[in-house]
């Protein structure tokens, strides 16, 4: 009989194939990548930051992750002793086993708590924290309360982190009705695992709740490219079109039903059409006014935030570029880009750098463009929050915002090449192929946000041509919008 943890108790709760694979084909698994490390970083980070909220507890976190024995004999025996904590408190009984991130004795009781680095409680916590109480009961160890710790959203930095970054909410009582169906399911997963071969288990949703299966490359090698299941927003509907046997968008019956946006895509796809409605973009383009101010935000987002007034997972801005086109063709270019040590200097303040650069880069007319603009808007706002000094400024840049997205996203030109989306990193390739992000050393956001995030605790900037690089990509970010406004007035006198 198979010896379950917590993360393959998740797994088969998610597939009782993917729990399959996780014990007998671990090869077929997908490397771990630098998303999901940074995630597992995170988790640790977390973790040892909730123990500040319950000090000086004993460690039970094994030396060798292949040997439980000794961590399940420590916690035993503190427990015993009367420790108030203990940090990865281990338990074991029949088939099961757990790790508790944190066991504290709070006057008479015991509160069992998971540490999660979410604002709050989702559905596949409780499935943790229902499996961790049932491992705990059987192995002779019932806690009075079960608690799931989490980020508390509305924690603002004032100087060094504390442990009010964490909530805990009480999920005793969803814990313990829950432990029947536990027993119910453990049962059927074990079950599983006794099989030679691997369960026959459809493709499904499955695949992608609560997160993407690891093995999702396997068990879907059958589905083409350019499958029913990359028209945009298709939902149920592509499970349906595939208990059809009807794989690819190109073998979607004609009359069935899709919406605009799904329509453009699979013209495009099976008969190559682009949809261009030249008079619904010259509407909207001549409606700007110049001079045109293309402007783009880089921003970072930490769990644990960095910077003094800023919540957990706030978008922090910490550069932009700006690009500045008059009515007689001429193009200018300006950037901020906040120095990492001033993000830790209580005499500096990088968010105030930036609404001075912007001031000086600005003038007090004249449209601006973005892409999603409801982006830059966010971030604008929480600036006027945290700066209501500046909010005549800010307030003014607002309703002069303009959207170029609009013209994707309102299907006024679709180009096949675009697949299933509008961002401008599907735009920009399908309609401008000669202007490329691939030859940058960083080429998307999320690689400038964690760089940047890396300098800020790093004091510095991590690599030496890291300054110039994060420069290269923001500018590519606004000059690509100035070309395909460029492109766009073009399509408006043909």
């Amino acid at each position: 009989m198979k010896t379950l943890s917590k993360s393959r108790f998740v797994s088969g709760m998610q597939c009782h194939k993917k729990v399959w694979f996780d014990f007998y084909r671990k090869d077929l698994k997908t490397p771990v990548d630098e998303a999901q490390q940074r995630i597992f970083d995170l988790g640790h980070k977390i973790g040892e930051l909730a123990w500040r909220k319950f000090p000086d507890g004993k460690d039970a976190t094994p030396e060798d992750y292949s040997d439980f024995i000794p961590s399940i004999a420590n916690t035993k025996q503190w427990i015993s002793e009367g420790v108030p904590t203990i940090y990865e408190a281990t338990f074991s009984a029949r088939n099961v086993f757990c790790m508790l991130d944190i066991l504290h004795k709070h006057q008479d009781e015991y509160w069992a708590i998971e540490v999660k680095n979410s604002t709050n409680v989702k559905d596949y916590h409780l499935t943790d924290a229902a499996f961790q109480y049932f491992v705990m009961a059987e192995s002779g160890f019932i806690p009075d309360r079960f608690f799931l710790m989490h980020i508390n959203n509305q924690y603002v930095k004032d100087g060094e982190i504390t442990s009010d970054i964490f909530h805990l909410e009480d999920i005793t009582e969803k814990v313990l009705e829950t432990q029947p169906w536990v027993i119910e399911n453990l049962d059927a997963i074990l079950q599983a695992l006794e099989l030679q071969d691997e369960p026959q288990i459809t493709i499904g949703r499955q695949c992608g709740s609560p997160f993407t299966c690891d093995y999702q490359h396997h068990c879907w090698s059958h589905i083409p490219e350019n499958s029913v299941f990359e028209l945009s927003r298709i939902g149920k509907k592509s499970w349906d079109l595939y208990e059809q046997n009807i794989l690819s968008i190109n073998d979607i019956p004609e009359d069935y039903p899709l919406s605009n946006f799904q329509q453009l895509q699979f013209r495009g796809s099976k008969f190559g059409e682009k949809h261009i409605d030249v008079v619904s973009i010259q509407n909207f383009v001549d409606k700007w006014h110049f001079p045109l101010y293309f402007f783009d935000f880089e921003t970072i987002f930490p769990a644990i935030p960095v910077l003094d007034g800023t919540r957990p997972y706030e978008q922090v801005p910490f550069q932009y570029s700006l690009h500045r086109l008059d009515d007689q063709g001429n193009l200018d270019h300006f950037e901020f880009l906040a120095n990492p040590a001033s993000f830790q200097d209580p005499n500096e303040s990088p968010l105030k750098n930036l609404i001075y650069e912007m001031k000086n880069h600005f003038g007090s007319n004249g449209s601006i463009i973005a892409y999603n603009m409801a982006f830059e808007k966010r971030i604008l706002v929480s600036l006027k929050e945290k700066f209501p000094e500046e909010k005549k400024f800010l307030e003014d840049l607002i309703e002069r915002m303009v959207d170029l997205m609009v013209v994707f996203q309102k299907n006024w030109y679709y180009d096949p090449a675009m697949g299933k989306s509008y961002s401008i990193k599907a735009v920009l390739p399908a309609l401008i192929p000669e202007l490329s992000y691939q030859d940058l050393e960083v080429s998307n956001g999320d690689m400038a946000s964690n760089l940047f995030h890396a300098s800020v605790e790093n004091g510095s900037f991590v690599t030496k041509n890291l300054k110039n690089n994060l420069s290269e990509y923001c500018k590519l970010d606004t000059y690509a919008m100035v070309v395909l406004y460029h492109f766009l007035q073009n399509l408006s006198v043909k």
